[in-house]
């Protein structure tokens, strides 16, 4: 699926810190087959512990990690048609379009699942991405807690999420091909699962909270 660009807004404040007031305009992140699809090697483990893995559907090419038990997790907007992980064609278990996430079982997969946590905002986290078939952490901080609309082109409603706007150091970025990348904490919890990036503010991304991976796994049966 080619990369479609959406727009998203906050919410108005509430009592808590995460409901913050902005409008943002955000790009979804899968890039198109031509530019990613090629022949890589199965990645081990990085230092965070997450197993980043390529996922690709239709004409779109994302990325994901795997969890214990034969699954992995990437973003719902790059299922188009058959999915493929590592090349391998895959069951798709669940998808969740308000949040942008969807559960694969993909059976040869190995690793453990990462514990499920929250960030707070100043935090240092860690973005799991591939980069020549090998894991790649990019270092972010968390800018704020976010409750977003996004709005895809041509969609009638916008879909809310709670999220992370989160900042890269160094002069890195998310590129397309990164959605659905782990955002763990350095304890190497799951804090998040990237979806975007800013169209206005190259070292600025998004991720929908890990909270809808619990809420995802908890509706397929998965503890």
């Amino acid at each position: 699926m080619t990369p479609r660009p959406a727009t998203a807004r906050v919410a108005s404040p509430r009592a808590r810190p995460r409901a913050v007031a902005a409008l943002l305009a955000i790009v979804a992140l899968a890039a198109t087959a031509a530019g990613l699809l090629r022949a890589e090697p199965a990645p081990a483990p990085g230092e965070t512990g997450i197993v980043p893995v390529r996922v690709s559907s239709g004409q779109g090419i994302a990325t994901g990690f795997a969890l214990a038990g034969g699954r992995a997790v990437t973003v719902a907007h790059v299922v188009d048609g058959p999915v493929t992980v590592r090349g391998r064609r895959v069951r798709v278990i669940r998808l969740d379009r308000r949040s942008d996430l969807a559960l694969l079982s993909a059976p040869g997969l190995h690793a453990h699942s990462p514990a499920i946590t929250s960030a707070a905002n100043g935090e240092h986290l860690r973005v799991v991405r591939l980069r020549g078939g090998r894991p790649s952490v990019l270092s972010v901080h968390v800018r704020r807690s976010i409750v977003a609309h996004v709005r895809a082109l041509g969609a009638s409603r916008a879909l809310v999420r709670p999220a992370l706007e989160l900042s890269a150091a160094g002069g890195g970025r998310i590129a397309p091909g990164d959605s659905g990348a782990a955002v763990v904490t350095d304890s190497g919890g799951l804090a998040g699962v990237v979806f975007a990036a800013s169209r206005s503010r190259a070292d600025t991304a998004y991720a929908v909270d890990a909270s809808q991976l619990r809420r995802l796994l908890r509706r397929s049966g998965v503890e």
